[in-house]
């Protein structure tokens, strides 16, 4: 293979860069017989469907909801109340304040990539609840197409935000669906030179050869900071790859994205795991921006996110010696992406040397401890 030029500024993972500021959550209240809500969107895969993914926030009375997945009407864009199948519905009772819940279907129901359903949240039989469900979250851009929806006192809303739902197969996969998200709030995090741990960046790999020209990150910059690459063994950081950052060379204060190039630019191997460390150099505090996803037991939501679980979190305190000193947070993605500026042309042809990244696949296992 060979790499060529790719014109433009290519963003690996796109998701993270429409992310303007810390993720809030938009809910909706439900505390009457027939009101729901839910997001319109398309199969990503064709499969088995086995659960569905929400989340409640504040629980002030619990009651049985039902989760399920409805056929939409055209000509109004609303579900009909009519499931894609007899079985395509789950049930929730003793719901939590701020929890997710990968709630079952009756049974495992078949689909097809590309149909559009829209996943409604209501009540089963109305008893006395009263609680939010996240419909969308915020600050991740509006889309015309997914949306949601709501049907509260006889009047129903849609609305141009990113639903926060998901999909699991029966394969245990949980998919990505394009700007939907079953994703908390933002996490930020402050730190500085002398709190322990004081290395935090991406884990990363992508699934083909390609060269990154730079980087980007969602930071509050208050004091200077060094961007580090580490090489594939964990402890290298690659040659001419560390960029020094200079707080007052910004146009403001707060969260803001920063773009920087490499001096020199660095071929990335596909299917090898490489770090974008963010290291603190003062003893005044930074904050980086991360998105968190709540597990379904085998580390599978990040793989909802765009670039899926083959980018998550990593730490470490002090200079790595082996790789084992980093520990790896497999259900929180800080808000780092990279600058591609080639990419393979599928033709063959050997590599040697050189720093390599390993794979952005949408089903892979987290290494390391």
């Amino acid at each position: 293979m060979s790499l060529v030029d790719v014109q433009g500024m290519n963003l690996v993972p796109g998701i993270t860069a429409t992310i303007s500021a810390a993720v809030g959550l938009f809910r909706t209240k439900l505390d009457a017989a027939g009101e729901l809500c839910g997001g319109v969107f398309e199969i990503p895969k064709t499969g088995n469907i086995s659960k569905i993914g929400i989340r409640a926030w504040n629980v002030s009375q619990s009651d049985t909801l039902k989760i399920s997945l409805q056929t939409v009407d055209t000509a109004t864009g609303r579900p009909t109340g009519t499931l894609i199948h007899a079985d395509a519905y789950g049930t929730q009772a003793s719901l939590s304040a701020g929890t997710a819940y990968w709630v079952s279907l009756q049974d495992d129901i078949a689909v097809t990539r590309g149909t559009k359903v829209a996943v409604v949240v209501e009540f089963n039989s109305y008893v006395a609840g009263d609680l939010e469900i996240v419909r969308s979250i915020t600050n991740v851009g509006n889309t015309d197409f997914p949306y949601t929806f709501t049907f509260l006192g006889s009047v129903w809303a849609l609305t141009n935000t990113i639903p926060n739902f998901g999909l699991e197969y029966d394969d245990g996969t949980i998919e990505s669906i394009s700007m939907m998200l079953p994703a908390a709030a933002t996490s930020t995090i402050s730190w500085d030179t002398n709190d322990n741990p004081d290395r935090r960046g991406l884990r990363f790999s992508v699934p083909y050869n390609c060269r990154m020209s730079g980087i980007f990150a969602l930071l509050d910059l208050d004091a200077d900071a060094d961007i580090e690459i580490y090489d594939s063994d964990g402890v290298t950081i690659i040659p001419d790859s560390t960029i020094s950052m200079d707080a007052n060379l910004r146009g403001g204060t707060g969260g803001k994205y920063r773009y920087r190039n490499l001096v020199t630019p660095i071929e990335l191997t596909k299917d090898t795991f490489y770090r974008i460390i963010i290291h603190p150099t003062t003893g005044t505090n930074i904050a980086l921006y991360a998105l968190d996803v709540t597990d379904d037991g085998a580390s599978e939501a990040m793989n909802a996110i765009d670039g899926g679980i083959n980018m998550h979190g990593t730490y470490c305190n002090g200079p790595p010696t082996v790789e084992a000193n980093w520990t790896q947070e497999p259900t929180r993605r800080y808000l780092i992406g990279i600058i591609l500026d080639q990419l393979d042309d599928g033709m063959p042809y050997n590599i040697v040397g050189g720093a390599v990244v390993v794979g952005q696949s949408t089903a892979g296992t987290v290494e390391g401890d």
